[in-house]
């Protein structure tokens, strides 16, 4: 039997249950060092993803789209798996994320004149 206790860190430091929640994961599957998930649709159509953690402390992660090789991003460290992660997928993993992205579309400069009906 393995154990799972790495794969359920490697979940929590992506956020856990929020994270499940906010990215519609799906289909886990962990190893001693590593954590694969299936992702719903994503405006990068991933498909699929796998952290895995390295014995330097540092994770490998690698998205796979259908029709195209995986693209793979190594050594990233802890604090920078949910941005990595967003940016691959284009999916957000905190509320806070969202709400930043909210501002700069607000933030944008207004058309004059043009009725917003």
């Amino acid at each position: 039997m393995t154990d799972l206790t790495m794969a359920k860190a490697i979940l929590a430091q992506l956020g856990g249950e929020r994270f499940v929640m906010m990215t519609g994961a799906t289909s886990f599957i962990g190893s001693a060092d590593s954590l694969t998930f299936k992702l719903g649709s994503n405006p990068k159509r991933v498909t699929h993803v796998r952290v895995t953690l390295t014995p330097d402390g540092l994770y490998d992660m690698t998205f796979f789209r259908t029709g195209k090789g995986p693209q793979s991003h190594d050594g990233v460290h802890r604090e920078m798996l949910q941005e990595v992660f967003g940016a691959n997928t284009g999916l957000y993993t905190t509320l806070q994320a969202s709400a930043k992205s909210r501002q700069q579309w607000s933030d944008r400069p207004k058309r004059i004149g043009v009725d917003p009906r």
